[in-house]
């Protein structure tokens, strides 16, 4: 249930990239001022996260993901309706921070109750449904795009998450899922202090900030892949929403084989492998021609994207064990904080230099996180959590 939410939550993440064209058209801006949309969810996906892992912590981390999926319905449906892109752009701000509670409190419930030398596996597994949202929210964004309107994919999405959340629901009254709260304050100086703590903690620095340079990067330079398809070669949208997906498809491949790849090479060389992956597939974006090459471009991307962000995330649910929703939530919160700044700055370059020499940047950089994780995980050890005072979390 919580890889269908996850499921859910991706697609709606995704769903604006093959739609920032056709966005654009309609209301006569630029494609990086349509670009707001995305930026727009992604910051309030990235703020409330520090809301909603506190929350989770207090009254049941898989509780509180089942109540924020029901509750996204309503500014996902509202989207279809809207009459102006600053409207637009509010409704998917709405969509965000509901949505944004899902997978991070997914992923520490997890932490809770998967040992550590298994959890790596456990959330390659979990990530299935989000690789598949983002299959499904970049390629049905891209049809509906095509032959009835943006406006559709919205209502589609709305529906889904009303399923999802009823499922939910009836797994917490089946008594299958070990889900309790702790005693602790929820006021803002609470919570306020309860990050300030964590904050503290070398490690949690030193994943936070990594990982919100890899959001940056990488989604900035995504985000726009698209638009690139159809500036290049005047692609449809059913196929632009289809080559782009394909990333997902890489994702799969990640999937089936990350036990295998951990066992083999560590999280150091799975780090390092998919820096290097990444550098060339940003590279090589430009110069590959749709639809076969782009396509297993766009796979290879998916594989090292999951490389380097399957083994932080594996490291963030292992940060501060004792609050581990808030330690998550601030976890995902820099990487989509990270990410609204990437695709704005992308944005502004493209507009300025062209797709090119972006995306090419955005490799680089990719390469150097991957050469940095690595170097940085030879110096700690996850496993056992050492870094530094205990926090007073409370």
């Amino acid at each position: 249930m919580l890889s269908a939410a996850a499921f859910i939550s991706a697609a709606t993440m995704r769903v604006a990239d093959p739609l920032l064209p056709q966005v654009a058209r309609e209301y006569a801006v630029s494609v990086g001022a349509a670009a707001s949309i995305v930026t727009g969810f992604a910051v309030a996906y990235g703020l409330f996260q520090l809301v909603h892992g506190p929350l989770g912590d207090r009254y049941g981390k898989y509780r509180w993901a089942a109540a924020m999926t029901l509750l996204s319905a309503v500014g996902v449906g509202a989207a279809s309706a809207s009459d102006s892109l600053m409207g637009l752009v509010a409704l998917r701000i709405a969509a965000g921070a509901t949505a944004a509670a899902i997978i991070p409190l997914s992923m520490a419930w997890i932490g809770d109750v998967v040992p550590y030398e298994r959890r790596q596996a456990t959330i390659a597994r979990f990530l299935s449904g989000q690789i598949l949202g983002s299959i499904f929210g970049q390629s049905a964004g891209g049809v509906f795009g095509e032959f009835l309107s943006w406006r559709w994919v919205f209502l589609l999405l709305a529906l889904i998450y009303v399923a999802v959340a009823a499922l939910m629901a009836f797994e917490l009254r089946s008594g299958r899922v070990a889900d309790r709260g702790e005693a602790m304050a929820t006021t803002p100086g609470a919570i306020a202090r309860r990050y300030l703590e964590l904050v503290r903690r070398p490690r949690v620095r030193l994943i936070c900030g990594v990982v919100a340079i890899e959001g940056a990067l990488f989604f900035g330079g995504t985000a726009f892949f698209a638009a690139w398809l159809r500036e290049a070669y005047r692609l449809d949208y059913v196929s632009i929403g289809a080559l782009v997906g394909c990333f997902g498809l890489g994702g799969f491949v990640y999937v089936a084989v990350a036990k295998h790849v951990l066992a083999r090479i560590g999280e150091r060389g799975m780090a390092l492998a998919g820096g290097i992956v990444l550098a060339v597939t940003f590279a090589a974006v430009p110069f590959a021609p749709p639809p076969l090459v782009f396509a297993g471009v766009m796979a290879v991307c998916g594989i090292g994207f999951y490389l380097i962000h399957n083994t932080l995330q594996t490291n963030a649910t292992q940060m501060a064990p004792e609050a581990r929703g808030s330690a998550v939530a601030l976890f995902a919160s820099t990487f989509f904080l990270g990410q609204a700044i990437g695709v704005a700055l992308c944005g502004a370059a493209i507009d300025r230099i062209g797709y090119p020499p972006v995306f090419a940047a955005c490799g680089l950089g990719l390469l150097a996180v991957g050469i940095a994780l690595s170097l940085a995980l030879a110096r700690n050890d996850p496993q056992r959590g050492r870094s530094g005072v205990r926090p007073r979390c409370g």
